[in-house]
């Protein structure tokens, strides 16, 4: 008995409940129906259609960083970070003390060096005429021999034997002699060893001075091109030591200072494997920065690197590099961007929703209102579209208000 109680219970809850929703979906089409068509207004007027694709991108500015070549206490920094430089200024000086004295200590190195090299030519020459001397006399002096020792050689019965034998002996040992010095002077007069040695000597001294030349100059630091100091990273009195590598600048970097050319403002754009054939070098890219709303900047793809970059789930992209034009003082390095690579696009053109138009016969139309408020149908003819905004090509002008009818 209370099993059926229960069931009649549970039914009447279901009829109740189904005629409650009966009710509801009755009274909201009732609702709907009285509401009907809605409109909207729209003014024709003059902008941009574009067609491309987007990607996020981050602006660099390329950079120099000028470094010493040598490490030292900082001694005078002549710039400020925001400064804007020329090529060829001194930017900061090191102290020189030590780097001057190493200077003038290996130009009197070398001076002295040149003057062993002098004296040592000098010497040679000296030495060379005081064995040709000796050489001459030599000669001489065997000539001399020989000419006495001929006619005995013709007439020994004329001569002592033992004189002959004698002056054959003298003979011999002017010979000797002359041969010996012959032998010395070809030597000395052939030989340069001694100079080889003093011109290397003057080679090795000519080469310390140059070091410490550039090392002196090395002191002070000039700028390589002109541009504006970005970032200053010591304090006049500190140690200069060789800076890290690092492959991004921040504030924290060892570099000594950080130049940028700001009026070459790059951004790059990892662009996927599959957009990438819709990117062509001189190709056109509108970029907006969020940090600088409402304001599109003009570029121009410079680069397309050839090497792929593949992220943790496989996805491959490339980099494409779009030279900013214009003035981009603003913007600074590590600002993020939207890029919009333009495939096509017609500027400063006529343009309307797309939900503005209706097709009739195979004619364009709009509801253009009229003087007294009224929509009226006007043919058109519409071009470019971006798949929400068209470029019209004729049938309407700057200005006139379209009505815009929803739920026909």
């Amino acid at each position: 008995m209370k099993k059926i109680i229960k069931n009649k219970y549970f039914f009447i809850i279901l009829v109740m409940i189904l005629g409650f929703a009966t009710y509801s979906y009755i009274q909201g089409n009732a609702v709907t129906a009285e509401e009907g068509p809605t409109t909207s207004e729209s003014i024709v007027a003059r902008g941009n259609i574009v067609i491309g694709f987007t990607g996020d991108g981050v602006a660099e500015i390329p950079v120099v960083n000028v470094d010493f070549d040598i490490n030292g206490t900082l001694k005078e920094i002549y710039v400020s970070e925001g400064d804007k430089v020329t090529e060829g200024q001194l930017l900061a000086k090191l102290k020189d003390e030590e780097y001057l004295n190493k200077l003038k200590t290996s130009e009197i190195t070398y001076k002295q060096a040149l003057t062993n090299l002098e004296l040592k030519k000098e010497n040679e020459v000296l030495s060379l005429l005081s064995e040709k001397e000796k050489l001459d006399n030599y000669k001489s002096s065997l000539e001399k021999i020989k000419a006495e020792y001929q006619p005995m050689v013709e007439n020994p019965d004329l001569y002592p034997s033992q004189d002959i034998t004698f002056k054959k002996l003298d003979l011999d040992s002017a010979q000797t002699a002359y041969d010996n010095q012959l032998k010395r002077y070809n030597t000395l007069k052939n030989s340069n060893k001694s100079i080889e040695v003093e011109k290397a000597n003057v080679e090795s001294k000519k080469i310390n001075l140059e070091i410490a030349e550039d090392d002196f100059n090395s002191t002070s630091l000039i700028s390589p091109i002109s541009a504006t100091i970005l970032n200053i990273a010591y304090k006049e009195g500190e140690i200069i030591s060789s800076p890290s590598n690092s492959s991004s600048q921040t504030s924290n970097t060892t570099n000594f200072i950080i130049l940028s050319d700001s009026d070459k403002v790059e951004v790059t754009v990892p662009v996927s494997e599959l957009d990438l054939d819709m990117v062509e070098k001189e190709q056109t890219v509108e970029v907006v920065f969020e940090a600088f709303e409402g304001i599109t900047y003009t570029g121009k793809v410079s680069n397309i690197k050839s090497l792929p970059d593949i992220d943790n789930n496989g996805v491959v992209t490339y980099d494409v590099t779009i030279l900013l034009e214009g003035d981009t003082e603003r913007i600074k390095s590590g600002m993020t961007c939207e890029a919009t690579f333009i495939m096509r696009q017609e500027k400063n053109v006529l343009t309307i929703p797309n939900k503005a138009v209706y097709i009739f016969e195979g004619t364009q139309y709009v509801d253009v209102k009229n003087d007294q408020g009224s929509p009226e149908q006007r043919a058109i003819k519409t071009g470019l579209t971006d798949g929400k905004n068209s470029s019209v090509i004729e049938g309407l002008i700057a200005g006139e208000t379209l009505v815009i009818t929803k739920g026909n």
